[in-house]
């Protein structure tokens, strides 16, 4: 999300500060103007399933395409309503229509987690900032957390979970090179637009490239979730490899 009264100071995971965000704060609402929000995979497939939309109808509706520099990595953004405001398309008079659904960047505000992947030791390391912004008033309420109780009460997990796998993949080093617009049909169709990949499961194509159980390509035919984490695995093993698919022995 993006402002132009936008201040970052660092914090730790388990040092205090004090916010609350509902209806009676003044400024309720206003983080939800003038953004710019980056969808990840997760983002969108619990959006569109809370919705109750295949992730080509979501996509079409709601999103706008770039592409990541230097790589070329296909990423989604949420389109905003074309008014002076640019506000979200979920916001309404009275709040967030999708708050059980919302992104990973509208959980976690006031807070910003910055990821960096080690290429070689393959370990992840992070980095925490408020967001402190002129309009915000959430910060003079008396409601006291730590950034770990804040991770927690957000129910945020599950979402950085999903999406630091997502992140080691589009920023590993060995893409900087950049990818062909093959490349890139295929980052989008495994990260993205999962009713694609959900017909290459079905055609039974899958079965003549890698090592996969019936039981397993049933369930990815039924579970979007375990799908997700499929197109994960197979784009660590197109772009990176490494992942625990084995390839099926001619």
């Amino acid at each position: 999300m993006e402002s132009n009264d936008k201040k970052l100071q660092p914090i730790n995971r388990e040092e205090k500060f004090s916010f609350a965000c509902h209806p009676g704060v003044p400024c309720f609402t206003e983080c939800c103007r003038n953004l710019t929000l980056m969808l990840t995979p997760y983002d969108l497939l619990k959006l569109r399933k809370q919705l109750n939309m295949t992730s080509s109808d979501f996509i079409d509706k709601y999103t706008r395409l770039e592409f990541q520099n230097p790589s070329g990595f296909p990423v989604l953004f949420l389109e905003m309503k074309k008014n002076s405001e640019k506000t979200c398309p979920f916001l309404t008079a009275d709040g967030c229509s999708v708050y059980e659904a919302r992104p990973s960047a509208c959980r976690i505000y006031p807070v910003a987690r910055a990821t960096k992947f080690h290429a070689v030791h393959g370990t992840l390391s992070e980095a925490f900032y408020l967001i402190r912004e002129d309009h915000c008033r959430g910060f003079e309420q008396h409601r006291n957390w730590t950034v770990s109780e804040w991770l927690k009460d957000q129910e945020l997990e599950e979402y950085l979970k999903r999406n630091d796998e997502w992140t080691e993949i589009i920023m590993h080093p060995s893409l900087k090179s950049g990818l062909s617009n093959q490349q890139r049909q295929f980052a989008y169709t495994l990260s993205y637009n999962l009713d694609t990949l959900k017909k290459i499961v079905l055609s039974g194509r899958l079965s003549t490239i890698f090592e996969l159980s019936e039981s397993y390509l049933t369930n990815l035919a039924k579970d979007d979730f375990e799908l997700l984490n499929f197109g994960f695995q197979w784009l660590k093993f197109a772009f990176l490899g490494k992942t625990d698919l084995k390839l099926k022995r001619i």
